[in-house]
C-alpha cells in the first residue's frame, strides 16, 4: 500500500511517500503565505509514479485555514485522473504518535482569544477537538498530562500564567501522519471525513456596497 501524505496545517509544510509502511521519500519546508511553490517543487523532485499511489492523504488540522485548503485541493487534483482514493485524518494524531505518550493533550492557538484542544490515548482521539477559553484548561489538563502544541511560541504566556511546565513544542509532519493512517487502514479502523477540521463557525461579513 503506497500512501502520499500532505501536511500543511501549520507553518511547517511537509510531504511523504510511504510504501508498505517504509518511507520512500519526504520533504519539509517553512510555509510562506504568498508562495505555494514548495509543495509542487517537492512533488517534482520525488519523481512519483502516480499510477502506483493507493491513497492520497491530507492532514485535516486543526490549524491553518489557507494551508489546509491548499493541501486538500492539490490532493483532489492529483487523485482525479485515476480516481484514486483520497482520505484525511486529524493532524493532532501525528503529534501524539511522534511523542509516543499514552495520554496527551494537543492544543493550539485558535485566534479570537481561544484555544483548540483535543485529548489522545496513544494516537486515538478520545476527547474530540473543541474551542475553549484559556481559563478552561484546568478542565482538560491533569497534573501528569503531557501538552503538545504546534503554537508554543504564541501560547507560552498562557502556559506560564497557568503554571504548566510539561509542554512539548512540536509541529505535525506528513511522515508521522502517514504512519498513523497506514496503521488504521491495515487494522480496518476508521479515518475521518475528507474535509478540513474547522472549529470556528462561519463568519458573515456584510457587503460594504449594495449589490
Amino acid at each position: 500500500m503506497r500512501i502520499l501524505s500532505i501536511e500543511m496545517s501549520t507553518s511547517l509544510g511537509s510531504i511523504a511517500l510511504l510504501d508498505h509502511d517504509q518511507l520512500v521519500a519526504s520533504y519539509s519546508w517553512e510555509e510562506e503565505r504568498y508562495n505555494r511553490e514548495h509543495l509542487f517543487n517537492a512533488l517534482e523532485d520525488m519523481g512519483i509514479d502516480w499510477d502506483s499511489i493507493d491513497h492520497y492523504l491530507v492532514g485535516r488540522g486543526p490549524g491553518s485555514f489557507s494551508g489546509m485548503r491548499f493541501a486538500f485541493s492539490v490532493a483532489n487534483s492529483l487523485a482525479a485522473p485515476s480516481k484514486t482514493s483520497v482520505i484525511a485524518h486529524n493532524s493532532g494524531s501525528a503529534l501524539a504518535y511522534a511523542h509516543g505518550e499514552s495520554n496527551s493533550i494537543v492544543l493550539g492557538d485558535a485566534r479570537r482569544k481561544q484555544l483548540w484542544i483535543g485529548e489522545f490515548n496513544g494516537t486515538e482521539l478520545v476527547r474530540g477537538f473543541n474551542l475553549i477559553d484559556p481559563a478552561e484548561l484546568p478542565n482538560w489538563v491533569r497534573k501528569e498530562t503531557i501538552i503538545i502544541s504546534p503554537d508554543y511560541d504564541r501560547l507560552s504566556n498562557v502556559f506560564l500564567s497557568l503554571g504548566y511546565k510539561k509542554i512539548i513544542s512540536m509541529k505535525p509532519n506528513a511522515v508521522d501522519l502517514a504512519k498513523v493512517v497506514s496503521y488504521r487502514l491495515n487494522t480496518e479502523l476508521d479515518v475521518e471525513q475528507f474535509e478540513p477540521l474547522y472549529l470556528h463557525p462561519p463568519v458573515f461579513v456584510k457587503p460594504k456596497f449594495p449589490a
